[in-house]
């Protein structure tokens, strides 16, 4: 019997390509696009049930899109997708992103800023080097605290996970406004100011979509505590930009851990802010890297082929893009 063919867009390094292999040995022949003739190319194309890819657009173009004519699922190997030009892509395959593919890492990267954040670790660093020794300044005490998760997926179930473990209630919103975990609050986005205003230190694992865009605005902001901690490990969309840099400026005892940014290269081809966020003493910052340990790229890889077995087996694949997804 042919086993159904599975198209990777891109040539992955060996560890990645046997992660593949691996999760759909026996129930696909998968197939890297670099590495088809140009003889084969188009017969692989229009058999191919599915598609694995960083970026179709970029590595298949239009053209070849078009050509995808029995192909049901599109598996993308990001947990985000708000970059995709959904226009450009066959109405009749179905996209699935990668969520909680990096969920372990992003979740511990979560912990570090929250603990930086609330030890002044970067703050008195800076001092120190400018003879200031706060020895006896109160730093704060996480157990105790409250963290509001403004995306309980994945990702954000994850970070629930490491900070329960550091003493922390945990207030968190998703699209249900239901959950099975243990949380003291769960509702949806209608709920985001309670959250904000009930908790010390708020993280953003939201995906950016047309109801999530600027979801925190001045007002928003306001509702925070005037020295909560706000981490964004999503999208730098989420939070307007104008509103933060002035909320930072306005209360210096507030703390913006920047993992995510409005203009980055991997999305826009270039790193820029439009206001000097890097040189305020009120911010932590990093350059979207919290994914990036030994071996996640490879988890990540299995967990987007898990995802392509279901499809394959006639089950519903998780996370398929919805139209609030397709309007970013």
């Amino acid at each position: 019997m042919t086993l159904p063919v599975v198209l990777v867009s891109h040539q992955p390094p060996d560890p990645i390509r046997d992660a593949f292999r691996g999760v759909l040995a026996g129930a696909a022949d998968v197939v890297f696009l670099p590495e088809l003739s140009d003889a084969s190319r188009n017969d692989v194309l229009r058999t191919a049930r599915a598609v694995m890819t960083y970026h179709p657009i970029r590595d298949l173009g239009v053209n070849a899109l078009r050509k995808l004519e029995n192909c049901g699922l599109m598996q993308c190997l990001t947990a985000g997708i708000d970059y995709l030009p959904f226009g450009d892509l066959p109405d009749h395959i179905a996209v699935a992103y990668n969520a909680g593919a990096y969920a372990e890492p992003m979740a511990e990267h979560v912990a570090a800023m929250a603990l930086s954040a609330s030890k002044r670790l970067a703050g008195e660093h800076r001092l120190m080097r400018q003879g200031e020794f706060n020895q006896f300044v109160p730093t704060k005490r996480i157990a105790g605290m409250t963290c509001g998760i403004l995306g309980y997926g994945e990702t954000g179930r994850e970070v629930a996970r490491i900070m329960r473990a550091l003493g922390m209630n945990i207030q968190a919103i998703n699209r249900s406004g239901k959950t099975d975990e243990p949380v003291d609050f769960i509702g949806t986005l209608d709920d985001v100011d309670h959250v904000l205003a009930a908790s010390d230190v708020v993280v953003i694992t939201l995906a950016l979509t047309s109801a999530t865009e600027r979801l925190l605005e001045a007002a928003q902001l306001k509702e925070m505590k005037p020295d909560a901690i706000l981490i964004n490990v999503a999208r730098g969309e989420i939070v307007d930009e104008d509103d933060l840099y002035a909320h930072l400026i306005a209360h210096p005892d507030f703390t913006a851990c920047l993992e995510a940014w409005w203009v980055e290269p991997i999305r826009h081809g270039r790193f820029e802010t439009a206001h000097p966020f890097l040189d305020l003493p009120n911010v932590i910052a990093s350059p979207h890297n919290s994914a990036m340990t030994d071996g996640a790229l490879i988890t990540a890889a299995e967990r987007g082929a898990e995802n392509v077995l279901r499809f394959l087996n006639g089950e519903t694949p998780r996370f398929i893009a919805g139209d609030d997804v397709r309007m970013a």
